[in-house]
């Protein structure tokens, strides 16, 4: 009876792997708008069934087929990748790995879960608080200084004159004063100077290194245009201290170039000592007031796409994202007059990602929305890429 059974379960198990269905799919079925739609399908077939996906297709086209079957990230769907050189799909289904199982604490239903756990991203850059350099100074000595001279007398009830001190002990005190005056009147005139402005900055940049930056040098300068929303600023008179994060930790610092003008340089207060950069200065364009043309008339170059930019459609945005920013998340959405120089426009059907330069190795991402009248010159750069010149 054992045999019989065990030769029962083997051949149900035959017949079920040979039930597994496959999928083939060509060039021309790839572009069409519902291919999305069937991968949908074909993902949640995947996902209630447990199956392994077994992907054959060119890698170009692998993003947009796990994209369609996790339903951009939202299931989790077991794929297995392997690259084509020719241009169709392959897709068959094979019994997937086990998922862990959650029992309610009832005990009547059993739920299947996948769980996954992430790394901890975890903070290296601790800063200790810095109390500085405490110096309590006595001032004894100046108390103490003249009280030898001081002729101290009690006073008779029948005489009128009252005289406390020497008059060569007063005309000391008056020469102690005078010269006091005159080192302060001094210290001022130096302190207004080139050379003791630049002192000053020198001093106020050592006070800043030392509470933020825990005493690292500081030997880089950055200009405002380039501080972006996440860098963590510090700001003592007019000097401005930039800490940037970078991966894995790593922290950078940088003295802003430009001196400190709230009327000019938008900030915003974190607390703890720390300002950030106003979202509305980030978008915005900012004019030089330095600059002795500004406020001459330059012929504008005017630019049509002829079309006019959304950014509503899921698809065509989510297309963009992996493949152009590297699938970070865009959540600001600009217009056309906002658009600046070395912006890069990435375009797909009526969706336009807007690439802002800010490092070679940073960029700001962005969705351009409305008329694409540009006032600028127009470089294009292949079928779907602009940049503004």
């Amino acid at each position: 009876m054992k045999k019989i059974t065990i030769i029962s379960m083997l051949i149900w198990s035959f017949i079920s792997l040979a039930e597994l269905p496959s999928w083939g799919m060509t060039e021309d079925q790839y572009k069409l708008p519902s291919f999305s739609s069937k991968m949908n399908e074909i993902g949640k077939q995947a996902d209630k069934n447990n199956w392994l996906l077994k992907i054959t297709a060119p890698k170009d086209w692998h993003n947009k087929i796990r994209s369609g079957l996790t339903d951009s990230g939202a299931r989790d769907v077991q794929v297995n990748f392997k690259d084509s050189l020719y241009q169709s799909i392959a897709i068959s289904a094979a019994v997937g790995a086990k998922m862990a199982k959650v029992s309610p604490s009832n005990g009547s239903t059993t739920v299947k879960k996948q769980v996954i756990i992430d790394k901890p991203e975890i903070d290296t850059d601790v800063e200790a608080p810095e109390f500085g350099d405490l110096e309590i100074k006595s001032n004894s000595n100046d108390l103490l200084v003249d009280i030898g001279e001081i002729d101290i007398a009690v006073p008779n009830v029948r005489s009128a004159p009252k005289e406390a001190v020497k008059p060569e002990v007063k005309a000391k005190v008056e020469a102690k004063s005078v010269a006091v005056n005159n080192a302060v009147s001094e210290t001022a005139k130096v302190a207004q100077s080139p050379v003791g402005e630049k002192a000053s900055v020198e001093i106020t940049k050592e006070e800043l290194r030392k509470r933020f930056a825990r005493s690292k040098r500081v030997d880089k300068e950055i200009s405002y245009n380039h501080i972006t929303q996440k860098d963590d600023l510090f700001i003592q008179d007019d000097v401005v201290l930039v800490k940037r994060f970078v991966n894995q930790g790593v922290v950078l610092y940088f003295w802003m170039k430009e001196a400190y003008n709230p009327s000019v340089h938008k900030l915003i207060e974190k607390g703890s000592g720390k300002y950030q950069k106003d979202t509305e200065a980030v978008i915005g364009a900012i004019v030089d007031t330095t600059d002795s043309n500004a406020n001459s008339v330059k012929e504008v170059t005017v630019t049509n796409l002829d079309f006019v930019a959304i950014d509503t459609n899921e698809d065509d945005k989510s297309d963009l994202r992996i493949g152009i920013a590297r699938n970070k998340r865009v959540d600001t959405s600009i217009s056309a007059s906002q658009l600046k120089e070395d912006d890069i426009l990435y375009v797909k059907n009526q969706t336009v990602l807007v690439v802002r330069p800010l490092t070679r190795s940073q960029n700001l991402y962005f969705w351009l929305v409305g008329d694409t009248v540009i006032n600028r010159e127009v470089e294009r750069k292949g079928d779907n890429q602009f940049i503004i010149r």
